[in-house]
């Protein structure tokens, strides 16, 4: 999995957050860009911002768990 930071200021909030994610085994890669406000994507789907009450660590397995999911095969009966 591959996470962007996107920083306006690199500040605790966002320092805190980044180190959280660093432990979990299966991010591969946290790239980390200027912008215009504080976000955070993981695989193209925005997890976080500034200003929201989601945890970041939280949304990043909820990522893992939809795209595990979107790779399954269903069979269907018809």
């Amino acid at each position: 999995m591959i996470v962007v930071v996107k920083y306006r200021i690199m500040d605790n909030n966002i320092r805190k957050i980044v180190n959280s994610l660093r432990k979990i085994p299966f991010i591969k890669e946290i790239l980390f860009y200027s912008g215009e406000k504080n976000s955070i994507f993981a695989n193209n789907y925005k997890i976080w911002e500034e200003g929201s009450d989601l945890n970041p660590i939280e949304e990043v397995y909820d990522v893992k768990i939809l795209e595990l999911a979107r790779r399954m095969y269903f069979p269907t009966c018809g």
